[in-house]
C-alpha cells in the first residue's frame, strides 16, 4: 500500500454510497452473508437505476474481505463504476466523494490518511526466512486434505508422498476418492484414511477430526457457479462461500488448539484480481486470504496459495464451457499444467 496526498472533499452528490461495515457481535460467516448480500444488491440497484459511480465502504474483517473480493469482479465486469474504499474509521459522505476524483478503483483509508496498493518487485529472503522457521512436519502425524475427491487434491496427495515422505493421509470429501489414487499412494507406502463429509458442516467436520494426530492440514475443497455480476443471486453467492469460506473457518476453529505445522488453504487468483463472471468465487477466495492474515496475526501457521486456473479436466474447471475458457484466456491466464 503507496500512501497518495490527501484529497480534497468531494461533492457527495456526484456518488452513490453503499456503507458494508460488519456487525461485531455476529460471527465472521453470518457478517459475511450480510456484508456480500447487501452490497450485491447496491452493485446491481447501481448498473440499472444509477448513472454515479458507487462507492463501497466496507472494513478490514474476514467478511469485509469478502465484499473486496465480490467488488474487484464487479469492476472488471465495468470499469468505473465502482470504487472500493477500505477502512475501519468513520468517514464522512465529502471524504467518500473524494475519492471519485483520484482515478483509483480501490483504496485504503486509516487515520485520514490515503492508500492506494500498487504492485512491487521483492525478493526470496524474508520468505526463505519465514520457511526456515516454520515447525517441522511430525512423520507420524496426519495430513488432512479437503475436497480429497478432487484432482487438485490427488495432485497434491501424489506430491506429498513421493516429495515429503509424508506416509499418513486423511483425505476428506463429499464423494469417494479415485480408488486408483489410493491404490497409487498405498503402493508408494502410504497409510491412506478417506471419510465422507461436507466441510461445510461444523458438526460433521468436528466428528471426523476427533482423535486425529493432525500434523498439517490442506483445504482444497471448492465450488464454482460463475455468473456475471447482474445474475448473482444470495443463494449463489452462499453455494459458493460454503465449501471455501465456511469451511476453512471450521477447520481454523476445530484445530487453532492443536500444534499444527502447517495451515494451507488452496485460494484463488480470482479472489486478489476480481475475476470477472466469478464474483462470488472472488468473495470467497478473498475471505481465505484475510483468514491466513488473522491466523498469522494471532501466531498461528496460515498460507494462502492463490492459484491460477488448473488444467484439470475431471475437477471444477470440467464444468467451464469453451466461452467461459475463452474469457479466462482474454484476462491473460494460463492453465497451469
Amino acid at each position: 500500500w503507496t500512501q497518495i496526498p490527501t484529497p480534497g472533499p468531494g461533492d457527495p452528490t456526484d456518488i452513490a454510497v453503499c456503507t458494508a461495515l460488519p456487525d461485531p457481535d455476529s460471527d465472521p460467516l453470518t457478517q459475511t452473508r450480510t456484508l456480500t448480500t447487501q452490497v450485491l444488491h447496491s452493485i446491481q440497484t447501481t448498473l440499472t437505476a444509477e448513472n454515479r459511480p458507487l462507492v463501497v465502504h466496507t472494513g478490514t474483517s474476514l467478511a469485509s474481505a469478502a465484499v473486496s473480493g465480490l467488488v474487484r469482479s464487479a469492476q472488471s465486469e465495468h470499469p468505473d463504476r465502482f470504487i472500493l474504499v477500505e477502512s475501519d474509521d468513520s468517514l464522512t459522505q465529502a471524504q467518500l466523494a473524494a475519492t471519485a476524483g483520484l482515478d483509483e478503483p480501490w483504496l485504503r483509508i486509516t487515520d485520514g490518511h490515503y492508500e492506494i496498493p500498487r504492485l512491487t518487485k521483492t525478493t526470496t529472503t524474508a520468505g526463505a526466512a519465514a520457511a526456515e522457521s516454520e515447525p517441522a512436519w511430525d512423520p507420524d502425524g496426519t495430513v488432512l486434505i479437503t475436497g480429497g475427491s478432487g484432482a487438485l487434491a490427488g495432485i497434491l496427495a501424489r506430491h506429498l508422498v513421493t516429495e515429503h515422505s509424508v506416509r499418513h493421509l486423511l483425505l476428506v470429501s463429499r464423494s469417494t476418492p479415485s480408488t486408483t489414487l489410493i491404490n497409487e499412494l498405498t503402493a508408494l507406502g502410504a497409510h491412506i484414511e478417506t471419510a465422507a463429509c461436507d466441510v461445510s458442516d461444523r458438526a460433521e467436520l468436528a466428528r471426523v477430526l476427533d482423535g486425529v494426530d493432525l500434523t498439517a492440514v490442506f483445504h482444497t475443497a471448492g465450488a464454482l457457479d460463475d455468473g456475471v455480476v447482474e445474475s448473482l443471486t444470495p443463494q449463489r453467492v452462499d453455494a459458493v462461500l460454503r465449501p471455501k469460506a465456511d469451511g476453512a473457518w471450521y477447520l481454523h476453529e476445530l484445530t487453532r488448539d492443536r500444534d499444527l505445522a502447517a495451515f494451507i488453504m488452496y485460494s484463488s487468483a480470482a479472489g486478489v484480481m476480481g475475476a470477472a463472471g466469478q464474483g462470488n468465487y472472488a468473495a470467497a477466495n478473498a475471505f481465505l486470504d484475510a483468514l491466513a492474515e488473522h491466523r498469522r496475526a494471532d501466531g498461528l501457521p496460515a498460507l494462502s496459495l492463490a492459484w491460477g486456473m488448473w488444467d484439470d479436466a475431471d475437477g471444477m474447471t470440467a464444468s467451464l464451457s469453451g466461452t467461459d475458457h475463452r474469457r479466462i484466456r482474454r484476462s491473460g491466464q494460463r492453465a497451469i499444467t
